[in-house]
C-alpha cells in the first residue's frame, strides 16, 4: 500500500506551535530535503532508511519548522495517508 504526505503535496497546511515559545511555527519542508545538495532528488523511502527516525514503519514524514519569533527550527512528525482527498 502506497502512503504519501498531504502537507508536501500541497493537501493540507502544517499548523504547528513552536515547542520552545508556543508562538506559531512556520513549515519548511521536509527535514530530509536539508541533509545534502541531492537529498531532494533521492527516493523518498530510502532517505527514511537512514536518517535515524521510525518514520518509514509508522508512516511519517519528518518536516522542519521554524519559528520566526525565537528563531528555533525542529523536527515535527506529520502522519501520512492512503486515503484520497
Amino acid at each position: 500500500m502506497s502512503y504519501y504526505c498531504a502537507v508536501c503535496n500541497g493537501m493540507e497546511l502544517l499548523e504547528c506551535a513552536c515547542p520552545v515559545c508556543g508562538h506559531p511555527a512556520q513549515d519548511e519542508g521536509k527535514l530530509s530535503d536539508f541533509y545534502g545538495p541531492y537529498s531532494p532528488y533521492r527516493n523518498i523511502d530510502d532517505l527514511k532508511l537512514t536518517n535515524g527516525f521510525i518514520d518509514l514503519e509508522q508512516h511519517i514524514c519528518v518536516h522542519s519548522i521554524y519559528c520566526p519569533e525565537c528563531g528555533r527550527s525542529s523536527a515535527q512528525p506529520v502522519r501520512e495517508t492512503n486515503q484520497l482527498h
